[in-house]
């Protein structure tokens, strides 16, 4: 199945691909195309997407949850768009994230990709917590206590889940970076 979409104005254009396996026809040749158009708003995600500057690709669709990759245009928006989708989507979750690097690095660098179902709900929500109020910038512009108090958890909490992103994340990098 192969599902592209497209936003003009106030409207959300599909195209939904459907070939032999997607509509268990025995005939090969049984490839047909599906065509809908629906009115923007209200909780549909194009809207968000496209507030954010972001293309939503739906990648996979098994029963009633959906796979949607899209590219960010600056990786501060990976919040904003996170909770803006939790707005008009339930049962919203990140899935992977991966670094797209530039064509024009000096040196070489080894791109990897992290799967984030590797970390709690929880652990996840605290990274992307940390990460958005800029716990992780230098110098730091959050520190445990501001953190920990805007998620109402206890700073040693918070401070636990931290650390065990961290660590997984690393060892997740690590190890398929040497790997490949």
């Amino acid at each position: 199945m192969e599902v592209r979409q497209q936003r003009t104005a106030d409207r959300c254009h599909t195209d939904v691909t459907l070939s032999p396996d997607d509509c268990g026809c025995a005939d090969d040749d049984c490839t047909e195309v599906v065509h809908a158009a629906s009115a923007v708003g209200g909780r549909c995600p194009c809207e968000v997407f496209s507030e954010y500057g972001c293309v939503p690709q739906i990648t996979e669709i098994n029963g009633d949850d959906v796979v949607v990759e899209t590219y960010l245009p600056d990786r501060d928006v990976l919040t904003d768009l996170v909770d803006g989708l939790k707005a008009v989507v339930d049962g919203i979750s990140l899935r992977r994230l991966k670094r797209i690097g530039s064509l024009e690095r000096e040196e070489p660098r080894a791109d990897v990709t992290l799967n984030l179902f590797e970390l709690t709900e929880k652990q996840r929500e605290a990274a992307a917590a940390a990460v958005a109020a800029g716990y992780y910038s230098r110098p730091r512009e959050a520190d445990l206590g501001e953190l920990s108090a805007d998620l109402g958890i206890s700073k040693s909490a918070l401070s636990q889940r931290l650390t065990a992103v961290e660590s997984k994340l690393a060892t997740s990098a690590f190890a398929r970076a040497t790997a490949d």
